[in-house]
């Protein structure tokens, strides 16, 4: 009796901690949390396929990506749609807060989702297809064939006995001797024209709109969403509102936040690209952020147009002064480490050769004016080509969100120039000044050694940095005496210590 009473005891209380332990089980449910917010870039898809793939490592229920994004970069969105596909666990892109939008890119991502939902006053489509060598190119607008390709004056007979031959017209034509052989006239074939580079880039540009298309009818219809709907923001750029794309059946539901679509996707059954279905249970789980990491944070800022552009600018502006007061030695070390970080930023990013162009003009313009006495001709003519190439540098259209912003261009043109002209100042002022003090005033003078060198180096003479050169080691701080003056170099002998 005592046997079979501990026996139901230890059963009851089995039972009692399973039933505790399940449901805790199911309320430390998680989601895990990626924020999407600015253009689809470099940064953005390190960002997202690095916390998919972190997600996916963890016991969460569900992965949603909060997308607020003008649209971007091809090459990134495709990484992303891939990372998003690939994942394990299922995933939601979510168009919000209000306000946001999920256009270009950002309509792909949203299509490619488990699930897609928008808040009210979102909107999204217009994922024209984006080319590096052209700019913006709509699919869809291209010109008949019988625009740009005039039409044949006359049609070949069908009859050719019915043509007549070369003679008086209504006259018969003269018989041929019998035997002979009747010679066919040859028609010269037509003259070969160089292929035109609009249609060129017409052609290509179908090829990519139709690749674009057929991606987004396979996702479509894998996801029980809309083809037909979907093709219209490749073809035309149609966009849609919230109610508009769940009326047009490109998205799953609409939801004012983050809770209401956790609780209106409880129970909902997603078919996966597989083909599997699952049911979702994400009703009161907790949403664990995926964080950037520092990397992450950098790059962001690294591949941003307008802070690549200024590294840029800062860089050649430190180097300039190295140039022109050679020995200082950290402007030159700190402009290095900024134009490597500024090119690094934009190796990343769909480059138009002509800005390129005009920025390493400009920067040939500027080390001219170090060597070439122009009174500042040739570098302010090197900012200007400069700010112009920078402007024109990123190949991507404003609404893309990656763009240099013009104001941006202009204040940090006219400040480098401005600084460029004072330096240059400085210069002319150094060399117009020579001849009132007279290279003979310089010559017997001391001077003392900046930095430790044999052969060329620098020197202090009344507060201002020379070039100089000596043919035996001097040390730094040592005192040299000046013995000839050649331009604006000083050639130097060590001060013998007299004893």
């Amino acid at each position: 009796m005592v046997n079979k009473h501990l026996t139901t005891t230890i059963i009851a209380t089995t039972l009692a901690c399973f039933a505790a332990i399940v449901p805790s089980s199911a309320a430390a449910g998680t989601v895990a949390g990626i924020t999407l917010d600015g253009p689809v870039d470099p940064a953005s898809q390190e960002y997202l396929t690095r916390a998919i793939r972190t997600a996916n490592e963890g016991n969460h229920q569900l992965i949603l990506i909060r997308v607020n994004t003008p649209g971007g970069l091809v090459d990134s969105m495709e990484d992303i749609s891939k990372a998003i596909l690939g994942s394990r666990i299922p995933v939601a892109v979510w168009v919000g807060p209000h306000g946001a939008r999920a256009a270009s890119a950002g309509f792909i991502l949203l299509m490619t989702s488990d699930v897609a939902a928008m808040s009210q006053g979102t909107r999204t489509g217009a994922a024209h297809p984006i080319m590096a060598i052209g700019g913006l190119f709509p699919i869809g607008d291209q010109q008949q064939e019988t625009e740009s390709e005039p039409a044949a004056e006359t049609a070949p007979p069908a009859d050719p006995s019915a043509v007549e031959p070369t003679g008086v017209p209504g006259q018969s034509a003269p018989e041929e001797p019998a035997g002979a052989e009747r010679v066919t006239p040859v028609t010269p074939p037509a003259p070969t024209r160089a292929p035109d580079p609009a249609k060129m880039g017409s052609v290509l540009m179908e090829k990519v709109g139709n690749d674009m298309k057929a991606f987004i009818r396979s996702i479509t219809e894998a996801r029980g969403r809309n083809p037909s709907q979907a093709v219209l923001a490749v073809s035309v750029s149609k966009s849609w509102s919230e109610s508009e794309a769940l009326k047009a059946g490109l998205i799953d539901v609409v939801a004012s936040d983050e809770a209401d679509l956790l609780k209106q996707l409880q129970g909902r059954q997603v078919k996966r690209i597989d083909g599997n279905v699952v049911t979702l249970n994400p009703d009161g789980a907790t949403i664990v952020e995926v964080e950037m990491t520092g990397r992450e944070r950098i790059l962001r800022h690294v591949v941003d147009p307008n802070v690549a552009f200024i590294l840029l600018l800062l860089g050649i502006l430190l180097i300039y002064i190295e140039v022109t007061h050679f020995g200082l030695i950290i402007p030159g070390v700190t402009g290095l480490a900024c134009l490597a970080v500024s090119v690094s930023g934009l190796s990343l990013l769909p480059l138009n050769s002509a800005g390129v162009l005009m920025i390493i003009a400009g920067i040939g313009l500027l080390i001219a004016e170090a060597f070439v006495t122009s009174y500042g001709l040739l570098g302010l003519l090197g900012v200007v080509t400069m700010a112009i190439g920078g402007i024109i540098l990123v190949d991507l259209p404003r609404i893309e969100g990656i763009a240099l912003d013009p104001v941006i261009a202009i204040s940090a043109a006219v400040g480098f120039g401005l600084i460029v002209l004072v330096l240059v100042k400085l210069v002319v002022k150094a060399v117009r000044a020579r001849p009132s003090t007279g290279a003979e005033s310089l010559v017997g003078r001391e001077a003392v050694a900046v930095r430790t060198f044999q052969g060329r180096g620098s020197v202090m003479v009344h507060g201002e940095y020379w070039s100089a050169s000596c043919d035996t080691l001097v040390a730094k701080g040592a005192t040299v005496r000046i013995i000839a003056v050649d331009g604006l170099n000083l050639v130097v002998e060590p001060v013998e210590t007299i004893s």
